[in-house]
C-alpha cells in the first residue's frame, strides 16, 4: 500500500465515523480486511499456504460498525497492513493471526482455518522440547486451545509461531479465548456446558480445589506455574454462567 492510498483510506475512516455513514464504513472494513488476507497470501507465503474462510457473509449493523472499537480496528490495521516489512519473525507472524481472528468473529465471521507449509509445523515432542514441557503438559495446552494442526487424525502438528506464542501470556490467552469462541460457534449449548463440566472437574482435581479463588488465593499473578491455568478457570465460570442463563438453567455451580 503507498502513502497516498493510506491517506485516503485514513481519511474517508475518519469521514465514515464523523458523518455517521455506514455505507462508508462498510466500504472501508471490506477494503481493509480484504488487504490484511492479501498480506497472508504475500508478505507470509513462507508460512502460509492459503486460508479457508466460510461463505456465510457477514451481518453488519449501524451499532457495530459506528462503535469507537471498530473505528479503532480500522485504524489499527490500516497502520500495520501500510507499515509490515518483510521477513516477518514467527512471533510476529502469530500476533498478525491471533489479532486476524479477533476481528473477525467480532465482524461476525463463522470460520476461519489456515493452511500451513509443512515444514512450518512441528511434530509434538518438538513443540513440546521447545517449551521445555512434557508432551502430556502440550495435549492439556492443545485442550484449551493451543492452536495445532491434525494431520489425518494420526499426529498433531504445531506451528511455530504458536509455540512462540505461547512464551507470551497475553497472546496465549487470546489464542485460546479465540479457539473457545469456535467451539462456540459450532456446538450446542449442551454439547458445551459438558465439555465446560469437564475442564472445571480436570483443573479441581489437579489442584484440589474446588474453586478458582481457593486453587490461587494469595498468589500473585507473576508467581503463578501456569497463569493461563487461572484464566481459564475464571474463563469456563463465567462461559457456563452465560449459557446457563441462555438456556434458562440456574447462574452458578
Amino acid at each position: 500500500m503507498n502513502r497516498t492510498v493510506y491517506d485516503y483510506t485514513h481519511e474517508q475512516i475518519g469521514y465514515g465515523f464523523n458523518e455517521k455513514n455506514s455505507v462508508v464504513i462498510q466500504k472501508e472494513t471490506d477494503y481493509i480486511l480484504s488487504k490484511v488476507l492479501a498480506s497472508f497470501a504475500t508478505l507470509f507465503h513462507d508460512k502460509v499456504v492459503g486460508i479457508k474462510i466460510s461463505n456465510e457473509q457477514f451481518t453488519y449493523t449501524a451499532e457495530y460498525l459506528l462503535s469507537p472499537k471498530h473505528k479503532k480496528n480500522l485504524i489499527t490495521w490500516l497502520d500495520r497492513v501500510y507499515e509490515v516489512k518483510s521477513p516477518v519473525s514467527d512471533l510476529d507472524f502469530g500476533k498478525w493471526k491471533i489479532d486476524l481472528d479477533t476481528w473477525y468473529y467480532e465482524l461476525g465471521g463463522v470460520s476461519i482455518e489456515y493452511i500451513y507449509h509443512d515444514d512450518y509445523l512441528l511434530a509434538a515432542s518438538e513443540a513440546a522440547d521447545l517449551l521445555g514441557i512434557s508432551k502430556v503438559t502440550l495435549r492439556k495446552y492443545v485442550n484449551q486451545g493451543l492452536e495445532c494442526q491434525d494431520n489425518n487424525g494420526s499426529h498433531k502438528k504445531i506451528p511455530k509461531h504458536a509455540v512462540e506464542l505461547m512464551r507470551d501470556t497475553v497472546y496465549a490467552i487470546r489464542m485460546q479465548m479465540n479457539y473457545q469462541k469456535k467451539k462456540k460457534l459450532e456446538q450446542t449449548p449442551q454439547e458445551r456446558l459438558f465439555e465446560i463440566n469437564q475442564e472445571l472437574t480436570e483443573l479441581q482435581m489437579r489442584y484440589g480445589k474446588k474453586t478458582y479463588q481457593e486453587a490461587f488465593k494469595g498468589i500473585a499473578e507473576g508467581d503463578l506455574d501456569d497463569p493461563i491455568d487461572c484464566y481459564r478457570w475464571k474463563d469456563l465460570i463465567e462461559e457456563m454462567e452465560e449459557i446457563l442463563k441462555i438456556v434458562g438453567g440456574t447462574k452458578g455451580i
